[in-house]
């Protein structure tokens, strides 16, 4: 027969019919009934002797507060600045959630049993046992009893403190405090956390039945090594169910939330440990009359039986990269939007009934999971990477620019994916994404500051911009030597390294080249990339897939950027909106810098170093740049269409040391890309981008940059801003017409003219 608990009342002095039948129920089960004498005289004199030494502690503490400078005011600033207690959403369930594409299909079920770390578990399915005794004599004996606070506690704590040169022997903080702590995720160890602490402890009170809070704390408590919750914990160190555990067993598991490092079941050490804390949980219960001495001394002699055998998912769905990554952004946003923890966010998303709708179209993720798993696409020459410590990875995110934000597609490895949450490189692995950042730092924002257009011309030259060898050219191109005079427009095409240099250091600035990187949600060091090499993609930390995806949409869309997000909503069990995602955008360029830099980016794809492309992906336009890091160490390919932007990641881990792409592996990033859009396009109409209004269209000259003349052996159509004062005003000079030749007059005779003819 389970316990008939019953929510807190003041203890009664005398025997009732409820006492009764409650000591029936013990006995029915085998717990000890607790001794209900009269109150003796030396009893009372103790009561009164206690409730003065409470009285002198709580003005201790007031004259506590006032010394420290925290007077009546302040208390109320810090009671006024707590947030509210995150428990509207908390419900005694466990219930599947369901992940939802962008046409409303299920594409992912979630639920408790696979989340092996964390399981929800009712509180009415374990309250037969002894695991919440056990937790209430150890953590806090006065649970049934208090508001929320124990004042005799808190007391206690600080004269421990005052005795011990500021180090106190045991915590003053309840069951309930605890359970704020971990619903909200705080560290309270300020006096203005804890003072919010208590307050919350006492609202929480109000709202919850003392069975719920220890549902709560049950379930969210650090259990060791990444397990949370007494459900997980019974599975991870005994192979059973919480609602199966024995005496010995809620005792064990009640002793390691104290310090889980330390009594870490898993590890020879930790588990002599928790085994000594076990005694002592066992002890308290004893000291409490929560079982009897027969109980107290079997126990003792009790071994416990742990799991041989590691805790592993069997029979569980892999999910996509996509799905993982929704997954740990509903987990983040609840934590950072709707004030969860981290625990209780990732108990609600796998436990709560939850549904999550995505932006991922199933297209377009079959399309490039089916591109990720051809290995001619990644290894052209597999004896040339046999003695390779690894095997070569990539990855790639596709973002919707007719729905911009929407993150449509993710793979984040080569290869089929073998478990949850394996590493995602197109979310979690930071590679410097090389030459394919020079539109978004360098010419996109000189172009849109009217600093340059793209037919200003440069010289591709030696220069001279290392810091540590001032006298060593830096930097080089990867074509070899240099080419001269060209326009922005061909040196964006052949990805001239030099003249990115030049723009970036002599004319645009690294601030600016900061500031646009930093609008477009590129992630960089302020301090180490604050030199030339911000302009070539040499990051310190490198960047993602997915914030190169999202950077690039901008040109696609206008010059306007939108965060990139992978869900629209989740709602709870009743259909309640907990999370909504809406477009956040912002114009980083102006629309008429987007097209030109739109323009030039399909020559790369026609004529440059894409040309593989052909400037199409199907029947659509198609605009792009290359990028590669030194030593070749990472490849990347990040373009767009009308439909969609792709960022693509070629190259090796590098977790076992340096590896260099092979030489007929490094185009390798473009066809990938190429082969994933292509078949994300298959069946769409062609599609250009129309130009925006205020553009000038003028034939110039591609050697001088000025408007061509009929002369001129090489020209291009190249758009300007009207009124721009660096719109050509004048022909070419470089190319002239040959002079006409002036004709020569025949020379006069100088000798005197014989008469030849004979006379008569």
């Amino acid at each position: 027969m389970k316990k008939q608990k019953q929510s807190y009342s003041p203890p009664p002095r005398r025997r009732s019919s409820d006492i009764v039948r409650k000591d029936l129920h013990r006995r029915l089960r085998g717990k000890p009934t607790r001794r209900n004498n009269l109150l003796s005289i030396p009893r009372i004199v103790s009561l009164a002797l206690t409730r003065t030494i409470l009285l002198i502690i709580i003005v201790l503490i007031i004259i506590g507060f006032v010394l420290a400078g925290l007077g009546s005011g302040m208390l109320v600033g810090y009671i006024s600045t707590a947030e509210h207690v995150v428990t509207e959403q908390i419900k005694n369930k466990n219930e599947t959630s369901k992940i939802l594409d962008d046409q409303g299909n299920e594409i992912a079920i979630l639920t408790g049993s696979q989340n092996i770390n964390r399981e929800y578990i009712p509180f009415s399915s374990i309250k037969h046992t002894y695991i919440d005794e056990a937790f209430i004599a150890i953590e806090d004996e006065r649970f049934r009893e208090h508001p929320g606070i124990d004042i005799r506690r808190i007391g206690s704590a600080i004269l421990s403190a005052l005795a011990n040169n500021g180090s106190a022997t045991h915590g003053g903080s309840t069951i309930t405090q605890q359970t704020v702590r971990l619903i909200s995720g705080e560290d309270m160890r300020s006096a203005q956390r804890k003072v919010q602490e208590w307050y919350k402890a006492l609202l929480l009170e109000q709202e919850k039945s003392k069975d719920e809070i220890m549902e709560l704390y049950i379930n969210l408590t650090p259990m060791g090594n990444s397990y949370v919750g007494v459900q997980s914990a019974a599975k991870a160190y005994f192979d059973k169910d919480a609602a199966d555990l024995n005496l010995v067993e809620c005792a064990f598991l009640a002793g390691v939330p104290n310090r889980p490092s330390t009594y870490n079941p898993m590890t020879e050490t930790g588990r002599r440990n928790a085994l000594r804390r076990m005694r002592i949980v066992l002890g308290k219960m004893y000291e409490l009359e929560m079982i009897s001495k027969r109980q107290y001394e079997r126990a003792l002699d009790t071994e416990l039986i742990f799991r041989q055998k590691p805790q592993t998912l069997t029979g569980t769905q892999i999910n996509s990269y996509f799905v993982d990554y929704v997954i740990k952004e509903v987990i983040q946003d609840l934590v950072e939007r709707r004030g969860y923890s981290r625990d209780m966010a990732t108990i609600a998303v796998y436990n709560y009934g939850l549904t999550i709708e995505t932006t991922m179209a199933p297209d377009v993720q079959a399309a490039i999971e089916s591109t990720f798993k051809t290995e001619n696409l990644f290894v052209k020459d597999r004896s040339k990477i046999e003695e390779f410590p690894e095997a070569p990875n990539g990855s790639i995110v596709v973002i919707s620019n007719q729905e911009p934000g929407q993150i449509k597609g993710m793979v984040g490895g080569y290869g089929e994916k073998t478990g949850n949450f394996v590493m995602n490189r197109a979310a979690d692995s930071r590679r410097s994404p090389g030459s394919s950042i020079k539109p978004l730092a360098v010419y996109g924002p000189a172009l849109d500051t009217g600093i340059i257009s793209a037919a200003t011309i440069f010289d591709d030259h030696e220069i001279f911009y290392n810091r540590d060898e001032p006298t060593k050219p830096y930097p080089r191109n990867s074509y070899s030597g240099y080419r001269g005079n060209m326009t922005v427009r061909h040196a964006i095409v052949i990805s001239s390294n030099t003249i990115a240099v030049q723009v970036l250091m002599k004319m645009l600035g690294i601030d600016t080249a900061q500031q646009y990187l930093t609008h477009l949600g590129i992630s960089f060091d302020k301090v180490n990339d604050s030199g030339p090499s911000l302009g070539l993609g040499s990051l310190t930390y490198g960047t993602t897939s997915l914030e190169m995806a999202a950077a690039y949409s901008a040109f696609a869309n206008g010059g306007i950027y939108t965060e990139p997000y992978a869900y629209t909503r989740v709602l709870d069990a009743d259909g309640t909106v907990l999370l909504e995602n809406k477009p956040n955008f912002r114009e980083i360029f102006k629309p008429t810098t987007a097209y030109v830099v739109t323009s030039i980016l399909h020559d790369v794809t026609v004529s440059g170093t894409a040309s593989t492309i052909g400037g199409k992906v199907g029947d659509v336009y198609a605009a792009g740049k290359t990028g590669t890091t030194d030593d070749y160490r990472d490849r990347w390919f990040c373009g767009y269409t009308p439909y969609y932007s792709a960022a693509v990641w070629y190259g090796y881990d590098n977790r076992l040391g340096f590896t260099q792409i092979p030489s007929g592996d490094r185009t390798n990033a473009i066809h990938i890309w190429q082969d994933a859009m292509n078949k994300i396009h298959e069946g769409l109409e062609p599609l250009d981008f129309d130009p925006p209004s205020g553009l000038l269209t003028m034939t110039i000259c591609k050697d001088s940059g000025s408007k061509a003349n009929p002369y001129c052996p090489n020209t291009v159509s190249e758009y300007f801003i009207p009124g721009s004062i660096l719109n050509p005003s004048g022909d070419c000079i470089l190319h002239e017409p040959e002079p006409t030749p002036t004709p020569t007059p025949f020379p006069e005779p100088t000798d005197p003219i014989i008469d030849l003819i004979p006379g008569d």
